[in-house]
């Protein structure tokens, strides 16, 4: 007669002892994964977050031109621009330029004006020298989007008031260009218990924009440097000409050799002319 014998005591224990070993390890490859992805998704997240930051800036900051004094005021924490947000060119200068009440026909490249917003019109007055180029500002009264140019374009009719300077008949020609525009000031703020860059526009409410961006070190997360055309710091809105921002942020998490997660990024921005 057969005998069926079980498995011994010592047999049970090599069995539990491998299976310890084994549950053991795969649980530190488990942790040793989801470590490696927290500090890789939190890398990732600092740096899209400086990324994110500078190309709200970049892409603001590259149409200011300090000549034409977009650059209302500057510090190593803050910047007030004129950001330009339409642009139009005038298709005829029609009989009322030089009046009290002047109108230009534009024609719009990027979008409509609209009545009541603030513009730039460009006065070449003499057309062979420069010296005396001059920007009129100007509010929109009165806006009809009906009209075309001589060409058959559409165009605008705009008329003006609050000029800053007079619309003569041989300041404001054909082929003038047209700005509208907004006060922008760029800073740093707090946002859900995080520091975010934002903006606000003619001195109103901060809105958040990007981050979070906090400062490395006692170094703040957002640090301008406004650069003359001599390559030295300046102080002086009209005469900047390069824009140096430096954006810090760190991660909540840590790395793998415990230190925290750190990212900045720098660049440098031209002004128009």
């Amino acid at each position: 007669m057969n005998v069926r014998r079980g498995f011994s005591l010592v047999e049970l224990l090599v069995v539990i002892l491998l299976g310890t070993l084994l549950l053991v390890s795969t649980y530190q490859v488990l942790i040793t994964n989801r470590r490696v992805f927290t500090i890789q998704n939190s890398k990732v997240a600092t740096q899209q977050s400086t990324r994110a930051a500078m190309d709200v800036l970049f892409t603001e900051l590259r149409e200011v031109s300090s000549a034409g004094g977009d650059v209302v005021s500057m510090s190593s924490s803050s910047l007030s621009v004129r950001a330009m947000r339409e642009i139009g060119v005038v298709c005829d200068a029609m009989n009322g330029t030089h009046a009290s009440t002047p109108q230009l026909l534009v024609r719009t490249l990027i979008d409509v004006f609209e009545a009541q917003d603030s513009v730039y019109v460009f006065a070449d007055n003499d057309e062979f020298v420069t010296t005396d180029d001059d920007w009129i500002r100007a509010y929109i009264s009165a806006n009809d989007t009906t009209l075309s140019c001589p060409d058959g374009s559409p165009a605008q009719r705009m008329t003006f008031s609050g000029q800053s300077g007079a619309f003569s008949a041989d300041s404001v020609s054909t082929g003038a260009p047209v700005r509208s525009f907004e006060h922008m000031t760029y800073s740093l703020d707090t946002y859900s218990s995080e520091t975010y860059l934002g903006r606000s526009v003619a001195g109103g409410t901060w809105v958040p924009l990007v981050g979070p961006l906090t400062g490395i070190s006692g170094r703040p997360g957002l640090e301008f440097a406004f650069i003359d055309d001599a390559g030295s710091t300046t102080a002086v809105p009209a005469d900047v000409r390069q824009i140096d921002v430096t954006l810090r942020s760190w991660a909540k998490a840590r790395g793998y050799d415990g230190a925290l997660i750190v990212d900045s990024l720098s660049s440098s921005i031209f002004m128009r002319n």
